[in-house]
This record gives structure tokens, C-alpha cells and sequence, in this order.
């Protein structure tokens, strides 16, 4: 079944494609993880929409949306109290107006954001193990998904309140009713053509299933999907600076530090190089890097991760992009004097899913396996920006250390009327206490019945992702399809 929602024009100053702010690389490189194939938001005037008695919008007043519809299923392979098959049906809105002040670069935005299943889930569906809460099935209603003011000139960008970031480790996420938004402030100043310095500052946030703002993040709060408790902790945000060096159209240079406060710091750094940008297969190759260790009161654990990532893509055909992408992070490993295995791992950010985590040595002697990345704004979400990341998962999900690889075809044919991802990954999750090697193939594929033109898309497409896992553990396989209809304007 399809569901719809009236969709948003963020105050994303980022560029999905670098994870930078007002950068463009003119080499093909696709998103971090699997390659987002999503329509872009679009303003309209008064006069393409006329109301019965012409009453025209203020000449510097622009309002945007989308309608959504979204059908959501995940079939396992073997169904008990624990993995139940799970479905969502819903129907939701996004609407945002952006008024700028007369001639001068400060504009206040507005962006509502609500859902409604229309009874299609059943009653009480925030409490149903078989209804998919991620997309939600419930009802959402928040009235302030983004309400800030905004300030952009030639060098500098200002935004301060509640708004749709997409930050390397603070993204939208939108590939549910509703993108991820943050309170806080976000900036970048330019400091010559070719590098930028930003600066974001996180106070509270609202996931994409729920309706309100606070000050906890996906790996301090259970949200539903997870499980139905309130909150458990107060977590006071992050803060972010980064720098971006663009010296040529082939070469492009980031690099982030993020504050988790009372979880961890995070450094991250990438790099990404055309080989012959001005040839048609346009060969490149992008290098990635994550080091991240506990920090303040350690809410989570001791944290100890550090990830190396690589990509090689080229246009091997005209419209056929393939790229081959790998990430490594090793375990980490300590004896610990504990009564129990559990009292043991307490001390520790341990993987999920089957990830060896402890192994008894002695009586009261335990050996613990650790070494994933803690991301407190994408947990569970796979919309983290390493390489190797999948429709259902990737490494930072599942919180372990790991080796993965991934290949990815990307076709967009001349009139760009479609496009069609194919791409398949491999997780070997092992490690000296367990054996756990995992596997998913994607499909993604999106219709848009309007023509494509330059700038933003206007009108319907529809959307199919399939995406099924095989894994050693309980359900051992799964299926992912998701079906979506939506109209921009």
C-alpha cells in the first residue's frame, strides 16, 4: 500500500555528494554507502497554484513540499516472539515556507511535518511487534520540525534553531516520512576560494519517528522501533567543526571532529581525487578515515575505533557508474576480572547481532572483544558515511569492528527518467571468540513520470527497494521491500 506526505525544503547548506557545505565535485562520486536516489525539493509561485480569489504570495515568500506514500515490509526467514514478519502503512506531510527579509541574506524558515496510517496498521500500533515503528506506524505530528532563521552571504552561512542538518555523523536520514532535525546552530565561513571552516553546535534532537526534539540521541533513548520506554538519559549534543579544502574540480579534501558530549570524540577525514575528470569514464578513487575514542563521563564505555576506507569508481558505460568500495576497522581486546560475562562487556561499547563479545578465560577472568564506532545520530539508521554501509545495515549498526567490501552499479540513462541501483556487500564480523560473516544485496529503483529537467524535479516518481540480508544468526535472513510514491512541487 502507498502512503503520502507533504515533503520539505530543508536548510541543508551541505551537498549530499561531499558532505560539505556549498561544494560540488565535478567527478562522479556517489553518496556515502548506497548511492541515495532521491528527488531534490523545489519552491513554487503563486501563480502556478492560483486560489479560487488571487490573493499572491509575498514577492519573497516561497513555500515547498512533498507528498509521500510508503509501504514497508521486512519478511524473516525464521519468525519467533523475538523476529516477528513485520509491515507499516502511512500517510504524512511536509510543508516549508522560507520568507526572506527585503533584499538583504537573512530568511526566517518553517517546515511542519505530520503522518497519519489512516487506521491501516491497526489499533495500537505503537505497541504491535508487528508493525515496522521505524517508518513510523503510529501517527507524527510536530508542528516544529524546523523553525529557524538563516543568514547567507558570498563567504558566510549562518542557520540558529531547530532545523535538517546533513553533516557526515549528523545527516537527514530521510529515507522514511520525515528527515532527522537538530536545535542548535550551524555555519561555515569561507576563508579563501578554496577553504571553508564550519562550525555546528547540537543541543536537542528529533529522530525521524517522532514528533519532538530532545536532549538525548539514538544511543541514549529508546525510541520506538527499538523498544517502547521513555527516555533513559539526558545527553547535552555535539559539537562539530570542520574544514574543506576544494583547491581543483579533480580534488577534494574534508575533515570533521565531532564532541559527543559524555559518549566519545570522533575525527573523520576524507579524500576524494578524479583520475581524468574530463574524460568520459572519469575514473576516481576516495579515501576514508574514522578515529574515535570515549570521552567525558563515558556514558556508553570505553570506546576504541579506528576505520580505514577506499573507493575506486569509474563510468564504464555511458550512464553506468561501477564503484568497488572497502572498510576495515580491527578489534580491540581486554582482560577484564569480573564475576559474569555481563559485568564484564558492562564496562564497554560492545558490538550487536551476533558479534563475539566476551569469551571466559578463568574463573572470574574474561576476555572482551570491542572496537565499533558509537554514532549517536545515525544508530540503527544505516545512513552513516562509510563506504560499505547498506539499505538495512553496515558496520556502525551492528557497533563491532569489522571487514567489509562492496560493489555498486548506478544506471541513469540520457533523459534521467530513471535510475536503477544494483549493489551487494559482504561483513565479516569475526573475531578471535566468534565466526560471524554477513551479507546483503540491494535493489533500488526509481520511476520520475515528469521529465527530468535541470534543477529541481517537480511532479510524481516512484520508488521499489529490496534488500535482502543472509546472516548466521536468528532470523538468518530477511527481506526488506519498500515501495514509495511521491509528488514534489
Amino acid at each position: 500500500m502507498l502512503l503520502f506526505v507533504l515533503g520539505v525544503s530543508t536548510s541543508v547548506f551541505a551537498q549530499a555528494t561531499t558532505n560539505q557545505l556549498n561544494i560540488q565535485v565535478t567527478y562522479p562520486t556517489p553518496a556515502p554507502g548506497s548511492p541515495k536516489l532521491q528527488s531534490l525539493p523545489d519552491t513554487f509561485s503563486a501563480q502556478s497554484h492560483p486560489a479560487p480569489t488571487p490573493t499572491p504570495l509575498p514577492a519573497h515568500l516561497s513555500v515547498s513540499g512533498k507528498v509521500r506514500g510508503y509501504s514497508f515490509d521486512r519478511l524473516n526467514r525464521v519468525q519467533n516472539a523475538a523476529n516477528p514478519d513485520r509491515h507499516a502503512n502511512e500517510f504524512g506531510a511536509l510543508l516549508h515556507l522560507d520568507y526572506r527579509l527585503g533584499d538583504s541574506p537573512v530568511s526566517i524558515g518553517y517546515t511542519y511535518s505530520g503522518a497519519y496510517d489512516f487506521g491501516l496498521n491497526g489499533p495500537k500500533a505503537i505497541s504491535n511487534p508487528h508493525i515496522d515503528n521505524t517508518l513510523p506506524g503510529f501517527p507524527l505530528n510536530s508542528p516544529i520540525h524546523e523553525a529557524y532563521v538563516q543568514y547567507r552571504d558570498g563567504s558566510t552561512y549562518l542557520s540558529l534553531g531547530d532545523q535538517v542538518l546533513n553533516l557526515p555523523w549528523a545527516p537527514n536520514s530521510d529515507s522514511r516520512l520525515q528527515p532527522a532535525s537538530y536545535q542548535g546552530f550551524d555555519s561555515t565561513f569561507k576563508i579563501e576560494d578554496a577553504l571553508s571552516f564550519s562550525l555546528t553546535r547540537i543541543i536537542r534532537f528529533e529522530p525521524r519517528n517522532s514528533s519532538n526534539f530532545n536532549a538525548n540521541t539514538l544511543l541514549t533513548a529508546a525510541y520506538p522501533g527499538t523498544t517502547l520506554d521513555k527516555f533513559e538519559a539526558f545527553t547535552p549534543g555535539a559539537l562539530r567543526a570542520g574544514l574543506n579544502f576544494h583547491p581543483s574540480p579533480r580534488f577534494d579534501f574534508s575533515a570533521d571532529t565531532y564532541e559527543f558530549y559524555n559518549i566519545a570524540d570522533l575525527e573523520y577525514g576524507e579524500a576524494k581525487y578524479g583520475l581524468d575528470p574530463y574524460s568520459t569514464v572519469n575514473p576516481y578513487v576516495a579515501a576514508q578515515y574514522v578515529q574515535e575514542d570515549a570521552a567525558g563521563t563515558r556514558d556508553l564505555g570505553r570506546i576504541n575505533n579506528h576505520t580505514v576506507g577506499l573507493q575506486l569508481g569509474a563510468n564504464v558505460l555511458k550512464g553506468l557508474l561501477f564503484t568497488v568500495s572497502a572498510d576495515d576497522s580491527p578489534w580491540q581486546y581486554a582482560t577484564v576480572h569480573a564475576a559474569t560475562a555481563g559485568a564484564a562487556t558492562s564496562g564497554f561499547f560492545v558490538g550487536s547481532g551476533g558479534s563475539g563479545t566476551s569469551v571466559k578465560l578463568a574463573p572470574g577472568v574474561f576476555k572482551v572483544a570491542y572496537g565499533g564506532i558509537a554514532s549517536p545520530y545515525t544508530d540503527s539508521y544505516a545512513t552513516d558515511p562509510l563506504y560499505t554501509t547498506q539499505i538495512s545495515q553496515g558496520t556502525v549498526d551492528r557497533r563491532s569492528a569489522a571487514a567489509s567490501e562492496k560493489i555498486a552499479l548506478v544506471y541513469t540513462p540520457p533523459n534521467k527518467q530513471w535510475k536503477l541501483l544494483a549493489d551487494e556487500a559482504w561483513y565479516n564480523y569475526s573475531n578471535i571468540i566468534a565466526h560471524n560473516v554477513v551479507s546483503e544485496f540491494n535493489l533500488d529503483g526509481t520511476y520520475y513520470l515528469n521529465k527530468v529537467r535541470q534543477g529541481p524535479y517537480k511532479g510524481l516518481f516512484l520508488r521499489v527497494r529490496i534488500a535482502p540480508r543472509q546472516q548466521p544468526i536468528l532470523p538468518f535472513g530477511f527481506e526488506y521491500q519498500r515501495f514509495q510514491a511521491e509528488y514534489d512541487f
